[in-house]
Order: structure tokens, then C-alpha cells, then sequence
């Protein structure tokens, strides 16, 4: 439609339009990339939930001489002072793997608490890209392709950088590698929910073995509840004990109290709570669909400190009050399946940190330069 020499746009093409990348340059793309880096950190929050979730893992280093919560790139050196607080050094391999001397296959590389920030930063950056919070700078960088995005960072870098050194040689090597399991071509948001989708994939394995575990507490709660209007042979009533010790000491939180209900009678309690545990809800929302609303996942797929070796959890198993529900937690302890998993949660981690944490902590004197 014309009006005046002028191309009039229906509505509906008004909307493909304003959802299409802005980046129609290379220049056009780190100037998105630019504005996003400025923009004060708590607009990146969704709530107060959210910052005090961010606040509960690196708030600790917010007054740090290095973080500027004024500004987006300021903000992210937080995740590295906590990465060094936690592991007194930092390296990145070169397929993008953090690397730590002697490490635990079954816990995070870099700790628990950098582990569950930059999974919370990435969800809420996930939050933003589906268009509907404010500032829409975020949106607008996912937007562009995840390509465009690279380049506009190596740019960036490039500018302020003039002189090749050891850390742009090592995002040159991430990058490769990143582009092996992500096209290219894909808008930078679907790269960023597929690399969350891998990570809840692998965290999923670790909440399966939680949830048994909480319905074997959940057994010994209500076992040793007075209303039971019994008392237990000592044998068992010994396992009971014993069970809850252990439990206490790999977990506290994992009791399993909130799946008792105190006023209710089960006339085969082990088979009750056996089918409980069995029953594994496998069903996590997806955090890149515009059904999901804002907010929704969080701290549901932290990683907690527990351990899960399988040494630990099969001395756990052993002490449960249920031979069934014993046998079932043995069923899914297998060191090389945690493992992987593991290894999945690492890597979606790194790429996380390589994407959004890693090129912001170069750009803040660029940015000031040319703002």
C-alpha cells in the first residue's frame, strides 16, 4: 500500500518487522550489542524475586571496586570475582570446557553458586528476549543471528583490543566450537534456550535422584510420626534412625516432610511412597516458549551442594527404611551416566559465561569511550 510515494505497512507486517533483527550491518549489530552492555543491571532483573535470588549468590561482591551495577558490563564481573573467590584461579579450555585441577566429575567446575548465577542470568536474559519486558535493548541483540553476534563482540573486542592476546585466541576456540553444535544462521535466542534446554536435560538426572531421596525421607517422616499409633519393631525402627542421620547429613532439605501429609493414613505407606518415587515429574517447562511466563523458572533448577557421588548416594541408599525404595535409588545411581551429565552442565554453563558474562568484562572502557 502507497500513500504519497510512501509504503504503508498492515498491521501484520508492521509485526514481522518489528521481530526481524535490527542488525542489517555488521556496525548496526555492535551498536546493539553496545547499548545492551550500558544498560543498569537491575533492568536485566525481572522483579525483586530475581534480585534477591542474584543477590543470595554474588551480592557479596556488588560493592566491589570492579562492579558497576550502573551498567550491564559492570555487573558482570561479578560472576568472575565469585568464580575466582570460589576457585582461586580461572581457565577455559580451548573447546570451551572450564578446567580446575584435580575436580569432582559429580559436582560443577566452578562451584555451585557460579553455576546456579549464570543459569539465573540466563534464564532472565531468556525472559527478555520474548519481547514483552523492558528495555527491549536485549531483545533487539537477540534478535540478530547468533553469527552476527560474534562478529559484533569480536568487533568490539577488536577496537579496544588492537593487539592479539592469549584471551581473544581462546574465544576464537570457543567460538569455533560453539558454532559446531549451533548454527550460525539461528537467531542468537534460540541458540541461548537450546543452550539452556541442554542444561536443565543433564540438571534433570540430579532432581530425579533428589526426588527419590525425598520420598525415602518422606517414608522415615512418616514412620516416625506418633499419630502412627504403633511402635516399630527396633530393627526397623533402627533403620528409621539411621536413615534420617545419614539424610541429615547429605542433605538436610531433603527430609521430605512437605510430602507428608500429617493427617492422612496409608495402609501400605512403602507402597505408597514407593509409587510416589517412582512417578519421576519429568515434565519442566520450557524456558523459551512465549507460554512460560516470566519468572517462572528460577531456583527450581539450581544445582544444590549435595553430593552426588555414587559412593555417597549408594551409602545413602543403603540405610533407607524400604528395601524397594533402596533398590530403586541403586537403579539410577551409575557414576558414568552422573558424569556426563555433569559434563553437559558445564559445558551449557561455559557457553553461558562466553556469551554474556566473558566479552562484557573488556568492553566497559570502550563503551565509556565512545558513550
Amino acid at each position: 500500500m502507497k500513500n504519497e510515494g510512501r509504503m504503508l505497512l498492515t498491521m501484520e507486517e508492521r509485526l514481522e518487522r518489528s521481530a526481524g533483527s535490527l542488525a542489517a550491518s555488521p556496525e548496526a549489530a555492535a551498536k546493539l550489542v553496545e547499548r545492551f552492555s550500558r544498560i543498569p543491571a537491575f533492568q536485566v532483573f525481572f522483579g525483586k524475586p530475581d534480585v534477591d535470588a542474584m543477590y543470595g549468590l554474588t551480592g557479596e561482591f556488588w560493592d566491589h571496586p570492579a562492579v558497576d551495577m550502573g551498567s550491564y558490563y559492570g555487573f558482570s564481573h561479578s560472576f568472575r570475582l565469585a568464580i575466582e573467590h570460589d576457585n582461586g584461579s580461572f581457565q577455559l579450555s580451548p573447546p570451551g570446557m572450564p578446567m580446575a585441577e584435580n575436580r569432582n566429575p559429580y559436582k560443577p567446575v566452578w562451584g555451585v553458586r557460579t553455576n546456579n548465577s549464570i543459569a539465573l542470568l540466563g534464564l532472565m536474559l531468556l525472559d527478555h528476549a520474548k519481547g514483552s519486558l523492558r528495555p527491549k535493548n536485549i531483545y533487539h541483540c537477540m534478535r540478530m543471528t547468533l553469527g552476527q553476534y560474534l562478529d559484533a563482540l569480536a568487533d568490539l573486542d577488536f577496537q579496544k583490543n588492537a593487539r592479539q592476546d592469549s584471551s581473544q585466541e581462546e574465544s576464537r576456540s570457543w567460538r569455533e566450537s560453539l558454532l559446531k553444535g549451533y548454527d550460525g544462521s539461528i537467531p542468537l535466542v534460540k541458540a541461548l534456550s537450546g543452550i539452556l534446554g541442554r542444561y536443565i536435560t543433564a540438571w534433570q538426572e540430579f532432581d530425579h535422584l533428589d526426588h527419590i531421596i525425598r520420598c525415602i525421607g518422606a517414608l522415615s517422616c512418616y514412620l516416625e510420626q506418633e499419630e502412627a499409633g504403633r511402635t516399630l519393631p527396633l530393627e526397623e525402627a533402627g533403620r528409621v534412625r539411621h536413615f534420617r542421620e545419614a539424610l541429615c547429613q547429605y542433605s538436610p532439605d531433603l527430609e521430605g516432610w512437605e510430602l507428608v501429609e500429617m493427617n492422612k493414613r496409608y495402609l501400605d505407606p512403602r507402597g505408597y511412597y514407593f509409587s510416589l518415587a517412582y512417578e519421576y515429574p519429568e515434565n519442566v517447562p520450557d524456558p523459551g516458549s512465549k507460554d512460560v511466563a516470566p519468572g517462572t523458572l528460577r531456583s527450581q533448577i539450581f544445582l544444590s551442594e549435595r553430593d552426588y557421588s555414587p559412593k555417597s548416594l549408594l551409602k545413602l541408599a543403603a540405610k533407607s527404611p524400604s528395601p524397594d525404595l533402596q533398590a530403586l535409588l541403586e537403579k539410577y545411581v551409575c557414576g558414568e551416566r552422573l558424569a556426563s551429565a555433569m559434563r553437559e552442565i558445564n559445558i551449557a554453563v561455559a557457553d553461558l559465561y562466553v556469551l554474556f558474562v566473558e566479552p562484557y568484562l573488556r568492553m566497559g572502557a570502550y563503551c565509556c569511550k565512545n558513550h
